[in-house]
């Protein structure tokens, strides 16, 4: 009997640790994941980057949503032709923590439940299958409310088996109505062929906006190769901050910009190039960095498209301002000018000291652009080789002349401190620039 009793209480413990470990299965954490308002309705991720939806929601053809604490662009690739039914957007990147789709229709009497945001609070809502054929249409027991539409309905197994549609209006009627599991397939599976066929409709009309302004050299300079056709893929719009109204041209996608990008920096330098609908950006231009820009345009769409866009980049540990209302008409700080580094003059009347410092920081600069010209190199086929010599070539030149402006500058420190200990100094900065100069010619 003791034995009997031993047997039973292990059963028991046993019974109760594994319903603990159901409760912490990651298939919890991904419905939480997987599962998100959507505007007053809700939306639920399938196939790595498919966001499914409710049509009578009327959701425009792009936006913005929070995903996984991530802002994420979505762009509608399917909707049904019905009144209402299964609508599928593309989520720029991922791969995201996806629902798993049903691999046969619910039978009537199977135990289901919904998820979603009713009233914009997470809800869990069970009941069971009482009619519809399982395949256009499904009606459950259980009633959904205001915000459930477009959410998941799920079978035992935690697979998607419908989609939020409609509750009964007579509240003494538990009767819910769901698009059935054939409709929701067939919209993912169309919406899955879409997004084969985007990679280079996406490319071509992408819509690559930079941020500028007067006085801009690499802003004119980067206009200028766009007008001479480099970049010929994609469509550049230049947003222009206008000093002494304090405005931008368009408002509206400085706006997006602070929306969708979330750059982590407190003021724009420019140029600022923007792919627009990503989190995606980069601060500079150089003509000799051509090359870079449109590989980097190039790698983005191409990642995009594959699922592997990496995490966004952090220009700053600072939490950026809140982006102006569309009312305010002044920037969070007035934007700086990125120049090259031949193009950055040293303010007059500097001490030789502060020029010396102005010509090392210009030749570290030159320095990081050879590394990145000669990393082009490495990867360029025969033809690219050819144009990535010459573009070393002038590399090569310009590093020579910013050493010859350095030492120069040490030479002006030399005289300005006539009689002080900067002798060896001198030295072992000729020993190093020559080092230098021998290593980049080799």
């Amino acid at each position: 009997m003791k034995k009997y009793k031993m047997a039973l209480s292990i059963a028991i413990v046993a019974i109760i640790f594994q319903q603990i470990h159901q409760a912490e299965t990651p298939l919890f954490a991904a419905e939480r994941d997987a599962v998100i308002p959507f505007d007053g309705c809700t939306g639920f991720v399938v196939e790595g980057n498919l966001l499914v939806t409710a049509k009578h929601c009327q959701h425009p053809g792009t936006v913005t949503v929070k995903l996984q604490n991530r802002t994420v662009a979505a762009h509608k690739v399917f909707s049904t032709s019905e009144e209402d039914g299964p609508v599928v957007f593309l989520l720029e990147g991922g791969p995201y923590i996806s629902l798993k789709l049903a691999s046969e229709p619910p039978r009537v009497g199977e135990a289901v439940y919904s998820l979603g945001y009713p009233g914009g609070h997470w809800a869990r809502i069970e009941g069971e299958i009482t009619g519809g054929n399982g395949l256009g249409l499904n009606y459950t027991n259980h009633r959904i409310a205001t915000g459930n539409s477009g959410g998941p309905l799920l079978n035992e197994q935690g697979e998607v088996i419908g989609i939020a549609l409609h509750v009964d209006a007579d509240l003494s009627v538990h009767r819910s109505g769901f698009a059935g599991w054939k409709v929701t397939r067939e919209a993912v599976l169309q919406a899955k062929k879409s997004r084969s066929n985007q990679q280079d409709m996406t490319v071509r009309g992408s819509v690559v906006v930079v941020f500028s302004t007067d006085n801009c050299l690499p802003c004119e300079q980067l206009k200028q190769d766009v007008q001479a056709g480099y970049f010929d893929s994609y469509n550049f719009r230049f947003v222009k901050w206008d000093r002494q109204s304090k405005r931008w041209s368009e408002p509206e996608l400085y706006q997006e910009f602070w929306k969708v990008a979330d750059p982590k920096m407190d003021h724009l330098t420019f140029p600022t190039i923007w792919i627009r609908g990503t989190d995606k950006y980069r601060v500079g231009y150089t003509r000799t960095g051509r090359r870079g820009l449109l590989g980097w345009l190039s790698a983005i769409f191409r990642h995009l498209w594959k699922g592997l866009v990496g995490e966004r980049e952090r220009r700053s540990l600072e939490l950026p301002p809140s982006p102006p209302s569309p009312g305010e008409e002044k920037l969070p700080n007035e934007p700086e000018e990125e120049l090259n580094a031949e193009e950055r003059e040293p303010p007059p009347n500097d001490s030789a000291l502060q020029r010396v410092l102005h010509d090392l920081n210009a030749l570290r600069e030159q320095t990081t652009q050879t590394k990145q010209d000669l990393e082009t190199f490495k990867q360029s086929g025969l033809l690219g080789k050819v144009k990535a010599i010459a573009i070393l070539k002038s590399d090569q030149k310009k590093t020579l002349e910013q050493v010859s402006k350095v030492k120069s500058d040490l030479k002006a420190i030399r005289t300005e401190f006539h009689g002080q200990p900067v002798h060896f100094l001198w030295g072992l900065f000729g020993l190093l620039t020559g080092l230098a100069q021998k290593r980049f010619l080799d």
